[in-house]
């Protein structure tokens, strides 16, 4: 009596510790929750070959943003400057969304909706913060597998694995019978069913964890659903069907048993699962389970991951010094106020509208580059999570499309020059397509000065033709001659003194007039005789 006593009161203290310090957990998790909300993201090692997977699997074959554009814009970078997604499902669907701007505004202002519900419910907000964040991050999860291939995950003959399986249950009858012919039968039925189980439980064990995945991801989702308010909200009600197709699979599925633990139940259970290919069975009736209701789990993974993103958007907004949504317009234009880049810790804003095609022209690091590298960042931002930073961004919706920071294709064995044409070509097959914003940064730089600025002056013109808005910046000074009746002129100058060189990075009206190169070259401290010189033959060649 005293040690059944004893037994007890050490199960009690056990389950008094464990239920304390879960508790603990969960205020420390909700206080670094509340800590990190509104702020930038920590630096952190970001595995974006994990991330894309999901983007990789979905993108459709034009519509959009695609690699040369994504790289040209640092949009990895951008990405990171949002990404506080709590889960690999939220961070995947971010990722992705990024990816795939929206044409219709309705899609949009949906995503708005729940972005708006979170400002305004900071306790519901906690809630499901605290939900996603039980789910985590797991690298390589296999979900978009599951998503877009589970069908080729299924064991092949999976008919036959219940016919083993029967095989113990019809030994154990027979001892009935015969005892000699039962025992038989069992030892033979596990001995066949041993091999069977080894020959696959490999593959099998290599869908564990997406499964163990899975399955947390069907507790986040009982989670959110209980959050009073947010269950009303339209997209946690299109969850809740989807959820009851898959919540007794998830309590069903696999795991991975080792039985090498040391622990006699595990042990048991390792025999158990082998003599009626317990694990294997529920393997293959979990994916045919995901097969058969591809959509439906499809439409938890997004839904939990539009969850996620609507929490690291609102986040983002709040870590901003200014933010604004966007208004579409039907007009071709890019009219916007107080405008900056969202990686630029002190940005210089600019106020500004562009009604038609423009050059900008100006000296070297007057800002050009940045300046249309934030405006296409934020054409990308106002069609996806319908946010830019400006104090004023009203749009068309279109594509966007650049062809800017290229380089050799050594794996190709392309030039930069042939690397620049491939890239200027996908953009005038594009416009022939859709309505796109098109920003194009020193063009055709790969080659003599003579060719570049006649082949420049044609492309551009031809982009004039189309359904586009074209932006280029350029040094060459002679386009804006060129094409002086087609497309408007801007530029970015600087303060020159002896000792150096200011910029203030503020877009102007009118082509630029000033050059900067051999100035540099004296702010530096290059040798008077090579300034001198280099002035000199600046003088001829005007």
């Amino acid at each position: 009596m005293i040690y059944m006593i004893l037994l007890a009161a050490v199960s009690v203290l056990i389950v008094v510790v464990v239920t304390i310090s879960n508790i603990q957990a969960d205020k420390s998790l909700k206080a670094r929750i509340i800590s990190m909300f509104g702020k930038p993201p920590e630096d952190k090692e970001t595995e974006f070959e994990s991330i894309r997977r999901y983007a990789d699997k979905f993108q459709s074959e034009d519509l959009h943003v695609d690699d040369i554009t994504w790289n040209d814009l640092e949009m990895d970078s951008v990405f990171e400057r949002i990404n506080v997604c709590l889960s690999s499902v939220g961070e995947e669907y971010l990722y992705n969304t990024l990816h795939q701007p929206e044409f219709e505004l309705s899609g949009l202002q949906e995503r708005e909706k729940l972005i708006q519900f979170f400002d305004e419910h900071p306790d519901e907000r906690l809630a499901a913060q605290f939900a996603l964040a039980k789910l985590g991050k797991q690298n390589y999860n296999g979900l978009p597998h599951l998503i877009f291939s589970a069908d080729i995950k299924r064991l092949p003959k999976a008919w036959l694995y219940k016919v083993l399986a029967a095989l113990p249950l019809i030994s154990i009858a027979g001892l009935f019978f015969s005892i000699y012919v039962g025992v038989s039968g069992i030892i033979l039925s596990f001995l066949v069913n041993l091999i069977a189980y080894h020959r696959t439980i490999k593959f099998v064990n290599i869908e564990l964890p997406a499964i163990a995945y899975f399955s947390s991801m069907m507790k986040c989702c009982k989670r959110l659903l209980a959050i009073k308010q947010l269950d009303a909200q339209p997209i946690m009600k299109k969850m809740q069907a989807p959820y009851k197709t898959f919540k007794s699979a998830a309590s069903k599925a696999p795991a991975q048993q080792t039985g090498l633990s040391g622990d006699i139940t595990e042990t048991i259970w390792l025999y158990f699962s082998i003599l009626f290919l317990y694990d294997i069975r529920h393997y293959n009736n979990f994916m045919e389970t995901i097969t058969n209701n591809n959509q439906k789990f499809h439409d938890i993974y997004k839904i939990i991951g539009e969850v996620d993103m609507a929490l690291a958007v609102l986040s983002f907004r709040k870590s901003l010094p200014a933010f604004t949504l966007p208004d579409f317009q039907q007009e071709n234009i890019l009219d916007f106020a107080g405008i900056f880049h969202p990686l630029i810790k002190e940005p210089v804003t600019n106020t500004h509208k562009i009604e038609n095609d423009s050059l900008i022209t100006g000296s070297n690091a007057s800002g050009k580059s940045t300046f249309i590298k934030t405006l296409a960042v934020n054409g990308i931002l106002a069609q996806t999570i319908y946010t830019c930073t400006a104090t004023k961004f009203a749009a068309r919706l279109s594509m966007v499309v650049t062809s800017m920071a290229l380089r050799d294709n050594l794996q190709d064995k392309e030039s930069y020059f042939i690397v620049e044409v491939k890239s200027l070509k996908r953009i005038l097959e594009l416009v022939q397509k859709y309505p796109c914003t098109c920003y194009i940064d020193e063009i055709l730089r790969g080659t003599n000065t003579v060719e570049r600025i006649a082949a420049s002056a044609s492309v551009l013109e031809y982009l004039h033709t189309q359904n586009c808005l074209c932006i280029a910046a350029s040094h060459d000074i002679e386009l804006t001659r060129i094409l002086a009746d087609k497309y408007d002129n801007y530029h970015f100058c600087e303060q020159v003194t002896d000792y150096e060189i200011l910029f203030d990075y503020k877009l102007r009206q009118g082509p630029s007039t000033t050059r900067n190169a051999i100035k540099l070259l004296k702010v530096i401290g290059f040798d008077d005789c090579i300034i001198e010189k280099a002035e000199a033959l600046a003088d001829e060649f005007e």
